[in-house]
């Protein structure tokens, strides 16, 4: 396999790894950071519900459809060029969301910010194993990846507490790390790239991914607002299915496809990536969801919010680390089993709620779920590779990659239709149980969708009626929350079966032949 040039001299290549830990740093803040601002941009630009939910799931669409042909651009063009160019782009999409006006503004924001973020990912780890032949790569991956675990867990905190002093601090907080990122990679790095690849990418399946992904995704996410059995509905998502089917058809015949479809034939690597899809779309569930009833309803501000939630995202940090004894231990079939046992669960216990539930009954379905994480994540890409052929590594890598980021986005969609259409049910029942007035009525719907103007109505109401209309929002919230968390369970529960079923470990099968193969693929993408 040629490369080039060589690796950088030893004093420049651990800036090199300064660099891609900078690009790295903020896409893991980022995927905590923002949700726990969601509740103070709601209210300072009046979003909407669903302009709220595109917020995350905007970014997730356009990483889910770049990121692998990202990586080959990044191999064809050269990786540092497109790592910087990435750069630029979540760089400018920050800064777009940090001026932005209007919850519309900070949703194109999202979009540019995950264009960005598709090239980051899988090119801040390649430009680390580029730069790290020797007996140090083991070294600095274990720093890349230690910088990867402190950011997700670090950034509920910094999230509510930029957000308690101004959302905006959110978007602006990147700027940082991804100009100290792009200035250093551009003056350490060395340009590398595959020079035996074809220089050819996969435009027409791109294409139909991005618009078959987009049509499910828009269908679902409107589901509640045009009615689930309308014709608008019914027909974006059939476009969009339709779409996705002609997206197959072109990878079976196309010399370089974005998804080899093949892949999902090898069982370990089809129940890896069930628990993948499966985990990780009910962690971005929980993220989305569970920032609003701390703050909302249960009334805590922005920054203990993300104490609260960090049993969530700090397992991770601790469990990382000893992944790899408790595999030689259990097997990784048993550790990802019972990670997805541990996921139902702690999903399960979050989902016991009211509108004044105490924070004890959250903490422990929190840390359960944590815990499964830290289970399931840390050894996925071994389980995934256990006995996928050298030579596939590398388009195996990205395609579980896009998986997990594809999850999230569906998951989102549904859930966050599912969950207003609960919540007016509720609403209806509640406001009709409290004997409320036409004009609380009223109110009580704006207070759920989160007005600015429902909110200043609230403050001039006498305290009685003002309490009354309070107590409808949290239990319909609550009550929303606990109907919608049982998708993420039943989608959990499945890929907990599949996990049992077709997970193993390496040493279960004979090895496959050893082809040449690319370093980086060796790695792991994160998000």
């Amino acid at each position: 396999m040629a490369e080039s040039p060589a690796p950088p001299q030893d004093g420049r290549r651990w800036w090199v790894l300064a660099g891609a830990c900078g690009g790295l740093m903020v896409l893991m803040l980022d995927s905590t950071v923002v949700n726990l601002a969601l509740p103070a941009l709601r209210q300072d630009l009046d979003a909407s519900s669903t302009q709220l939910q595109w917020i995350p799931n905007a970014y997730l669409l356009v990483i889910a459809a770049l990121v692998v042909t990202a990586g080959r651009i990044g191999d064809i063009v050269g990786r540092r060029r497109a790592f910087l160019g990435g750069l630029l782009l979540f760089g400018g999409g920050s800064a777009l969301g940090g001026f932005a006006q209007s919850a519309d503004a900070v949703i194109a924001a999202r979009a540019v910010m995950g264009a960005g973020a598709a090239f980051i990912l899988p090119l801040s780890l390649t430009l680390v194993t580029d730069s790290f032949p020797g007996g140090d790569r083991g070294r600095a991956m274990g720093i890349w990846a230690a910088v990867s675990s402190l950011a997700l867990a670090i950034g509920p905190i910094a999230g509510g507490s930029l957000a308690e002093i101004d959302w905006r601090l959110i978007f602006w907080i990147n700027l940082p790390p991804v100009v100290f990122g792009f200035l250093v990679t551009r003056w350490a790095a060395p340009e590398t790239r595959d020079e035996t690849s074809e220089r050819s990418i996969d435009w027409p399946g791109f294409a139909l991914l991005t618009v078959g992904l987009a049509a499910v995704t828009i269908g679902f996410a409107q589901a509640e607002a045009w009615g689930w059995t309308s014709t608008a509905t019914l027909g974006t998502v059939a476009a969009g299915l339709l779409t996705l089917v002609a997206f197959w058809h072109v990878e079976h015949r196309v010399r370089n496809p974005i998804v080899e479809f093949d892949l999902f034939r090898n069982k370990p690597y089809f129940g890896a990536s069930a628990a993948a899809f499966a985990l990780v779309g009910a962690y971005w569930v929980v993220m989305f969801f569970e920032p609003q009833y701390l703050q909302d309803v249960l009334g805590y501000s922005p920054a203990l919010a993300g104490v609260l939630i960090l049993p969530i995202t700090l397992p991770m940090v601790f469990v990382s680390p000893i992944a790899d004894t408790f595999v030689r231990v259990l097997g990784i079939r048993v550790l990802m089993g019972t990670g997805m046992i541990l996921g139902v669960i702690g999903l399960f216990v979050m989902g016991r709620i009211d509108g004044d539930t105490s924070y004890g009954v959250l903490f422990a379905g929190y840390l359960i779920f944590g815990v499964a994480l830290g289970f399931v994540y840390a050894p996925m890409q071994t389980a995934a590779m256990a006995a996928m052929p050298a030579a596939k590594a590398g388009i195996a890598s990205g395609v579980l990659a896009m998986n997990r980021i594809l999850s999230g986005a569906l998951a989102l969609a549904i859930t966050a239709s599912v969950f207003h259409t609960a919540l007016r049910s509720r609403i209806q029942e509640d406001v009709t149980a409290a004997d409320l007035s036409k004009s609380d009525a009223h109110e009580v719907e704006g207070l759920a969708n989160g007005t600015a103007s429902a909110q200043a109505e609230l403050a001039s109401q006498p305290p009685r009626v003002a309490e009354q209309i309070s107590s409808v929002v949290d239990d319909a919230f609550a009550h929303a929350l606990s109907t919608t968390l049982w998708i993420p369970i039943a989608l959990a529960f499945v890929g907990t079966i599949l996990t049992w079923v077709y997970v193993r470990s390496p040493d279960d099968d004979p090895p496959p032949p050893k082809l040449p193969e690319h370093d980086h693929h060796k790695g792991r993408f994160h998000l």
